[in-house]
């Protein structure tokens, strides 16, 4: 069975990845983790009372794993940066797919930073990254 890892951040964009699963795979041809990465306590975010708790945040996960009706999921928390989060965590659990959406930065700038990061550093995983408008 295809291990499969979605990051999500909540995005309506980042949920995208929970129909790209349903539309693609059968129940029983993967396992799907849904990780989310929470700002380390000395972010900006978290130092504005901006941060989700991690009571909050597993709450999320666990409305986005109902979303998954059938399918194998299980929920992760991590808190850190989240390009290198994803990519250590994946290596940890000896997951084989990892499926997310990128930001478009703009004309120039194809892909977000967390896309990248994960791009140039998790060779071991099979990717699925797909555009904010689908493509």
């Amino acid at each position: 069975m295809n291990k499969l890892l979605l990051p999500i951040d909540g995005s309506s964009r980042s949920l995208r990845t929970i129909n790209m699963v349903k539309h693609t795979f059968a129940p029983d041809q993967v396992e799907v983790v849904l990780l989310m990465v929470l700002p380390s306590p000395l972010s900006t975010e978290a130092q504005l009372g901006l941060a989700r708790t991690d009571a909050d945040a597993q709450r999320e996960l666990d409305s986005f794993a109902a979303m998954l009706p059938g399918f194998r999921v299980t929920t992760a928390l991590r808190t850190g940066t989240p390009g290198p989060e994803i990519v250590t965590y994946a290596r940890e659990e000896g997951l084989d797919t990892l499926c997310m959406t990128r930001a478009t930065r703009g004309f120039l700038e194809k892909m977000g930073s967390v896309a990248t990061y994960i791009v140039k550093h998790a060779d071991f995983l099979d990717l699925f990254i797909l555009g904010e408008d689908g493509d």
